[in-house]
């Protein structure tokens, strides 16, 4: 699979203001996707169609408590890539209205 290019790169450059996990939460609960998890341990966004939490295919990405801008820009293009995303004909910037950065 080919990926897909970044249309705002001038926004993706600063994903490194993202500390916390819950703004990642927050913008993946806005997307309508599942959270499972989190508390001391890394929160798993998941696809709101399969409740099968052992079904690998239903995992979008992780998002760990420790964040930085390369672990941010990771979750990103995660999210972007993920086919569950492009099956609920999500865009690139309904995910940056998501995490309130556009």
């Amino acid at each position: 699979m080919a990926r897909k290019e970044i249309e705002r790169h001038d926004l993706f450059e600063k994903l490194d203001s993202i500390k916390c996990q819950s703004v990642w939460v927050r913008a993946a609960e806005r997307l309508g996707f599942r959270i499972t998890h989190g508390g001391k341990h890394p929160y798993v966004v998941r696809d709101p169609e399969n409740l099968n939490d052992a079904d690998f295919r239903s995992s979008v990405t992780t998002i760990p408590s420790n964040l930085h801008r390369v672990i941010n820009q990771k979750i990103f293009r995660q999210f972007q890539e993920s086919p569950i995303f492009v099956r609920m004909n999500l865009s690139e910037e309904d995910l940056w209205r998501a995490l309130d950065l556009l």
